[in-house]
């Protein structure tokens, strides 16, 4: 059974402006591919209608939010009672397909944040944010659907990927939540196949203790389930 993190009992702390930090590297082409696959899939279930992106990923290290989000004293990643290890550990459990080569992989581009550049390629429009994207969004995106990415890991053949993704929404703040994924190449496309639960938020009490600066939530996380 997936170890949850039920943050009914849990302060949400997020912010719209990352904390800058210099990047270790940028996310590769393929990287932006899973991202833009990420929204697509969110996009056609009818999860996020409106994704607005952080404009920095998150990390293993909870003491260094980039993007401006904190959930259970970390990033996103992890619980600030776990080590990458553990959750990792966690996640190969729950996905019996995880190639041993990806896990490597996926833990070194996560030590430190990366900023992600307007170069993701999702069939649906979406927005970054955070402090090097200021810009107000436009008329009709009050109620925006916020993702937190991870780097993506790849295996040695780069046909399977691993990402974290947290997202946010704006209409049932209870809905929302943070997932590994796994996807497979097939066909030139990345699809997703497989989650493992990290977080989720599960009551309105815990939603209105959200920071007044935080962003509205909005959206479903049990997709690919």
């Amino acid at each position: 059974m997936n170890k949850v993190a039920r943050l009914s009992a849990f302060v949400f702390l997020l912010s719209y402006f990352s904390v800058a930090q210099q990047p270790s590297t940028s996310p590769s082409a393929e990287e932006y591919a899973v991202m833009g696959a990420m929204l697509d899939g969110f996009h056609d279930a009818g999860r996020a209608s409106h994704p607005i992106v952080a404009d920095y990923t998150a990390t293993f290290d909870c003491n260094s939010i980039c993007n401006g989000m904190k959930v259970s004293g970390c990033n996103g990643l992890a619980l600030n009672d776990e080590t990458s290890e553990q959750r990792l550990t966690i996640v190969k459990r729950d996905l019996p397909d995880l190639d041993q080569t990806t896990i490597p992989d996926f833990e070194a581009k996560n030590r430190h944040c990366s900023k992600i550049a307007d170069k993701i390629p999702s069939q649906s429009p979406f927005f970054l944010f955070g402090n090097d994207h200021p810009q107000k969004l436009p008329a009709g995106w009050e109620k925006a659907d916020f993702f937190y990415f991870s780097r993506v890991g790849f295996n040695a053949q780069r046909t399977q990927a691993l990402v974290s993704v947290s997202f946010m929404s704006g209409t049932d703040g209870t809905r929302s939540g943070g997932k590994y994924f796994l996807l497979r190449h097939e066909n030139g496309k990345w699809i997703p196949v497989e989650s493992s639960i990290v977080w989720q938020l599960t009551s309105r009490e815990a939603w209105s203790q959200i920071s007044p600066r935080s962003p509205c939530l909005r959206g479903e996380i049990d997709f690919y389930a």
